[in-house]
């Protein structure tokens, strides 16, 4: 039997990274004003607010499949699940979704080849100009009280998971995806930290914008 300890070594180094991330998105956010959180730099670009709001709903939908594959291990079964374009319409922007399920085939086997580093590299530098699945669009118009509230627990949340669970082999949970490629849980949770740090330089953009509201008033 594989030890506690053993099976959380991985998880620990990877969640502390997502946790470090966290704090920073946090310290940028705590630092603005309601009217700063709503601006919109263009008609279609999202606001702070809703950047933040699609951090949270996305840890929120890699959470969910993290816990699939829970439920899984403890009924011995294979923890492994892939997902298709239709259960997560992630794609690349400019790109039909159609166009992306007819090579869903080729895209899977080119991602073989992609090591994670290198597609982390590429998720947190936006060198790819991604198109995020509906289950992850945003709502506009949330206070920021309500989403630092809601970006603290849900990383409770993913702790708690993870903690609860800790006798098991996160390492053999695998999560496959055309787009995203392969991750057991401590690379999906490195995935999930290279995400954040993706959005918080479009947070940073959003901020450096001309007409970005200077003024620490409401």
């Amino acid at each position: 039997m594989v030890s506690t300890a053993a099976t959380m070594s991985g998880v620990v180094p990877a969640l502390d990274e997502f946790r470090a991330t966290r704090a920073r998105t946090l310290a940028i956010a705590e630092q603005l004003t309601r009217v700063q959180v709503e601006f919109t730099p263009d008609s279609n670009k999202w606001s702070v607010g809703e950047v933040l709001d699609h951090m949270i709903l996305a840890e929120r939908v890699n959470r969910d499949q993290i816990a699939r594959q829970i439920e899984m291990k403890r009924q011995d079964r294979v923890a492994e699940l892939s997902l298709t374009f239709s259960e997560l319409n992630i794609s690349i922007a400019g790109v039909p979704h159609c166009i992306l399920s007819l090579l869903e085939g080729p895209i899977t086997f080119m991602n073989m080849f992609v090591p994670n580093g290198l597609r982390n590299y590429l998720t947190r530098h936006r060198l790819i100009p991604f198109r995020n699945p509906d289950v992850a669009t945003p709502q506009r118009g949330r206070s920021l009280t309500e989403l630092a509230s809601d970006l603290r627990s849900s990383l409770q949340q993913t702790e708690t998971l993870l903690r609860n669970n800790a006798d098991l082999n996160f390492n053999e949970m695998i999560l496959r995806h055309p787009l995203l490629g392969s991750y057991n849980v401590p690379g999906l949770l490195r995935f999930m930290a290279a995400h954040e740090q993706r959005h918080q330089s479009q947070i940073n953009n959003i901020l450096a914008s001309p007409r970005f509201p200077k003024s620490h008033s409401e």
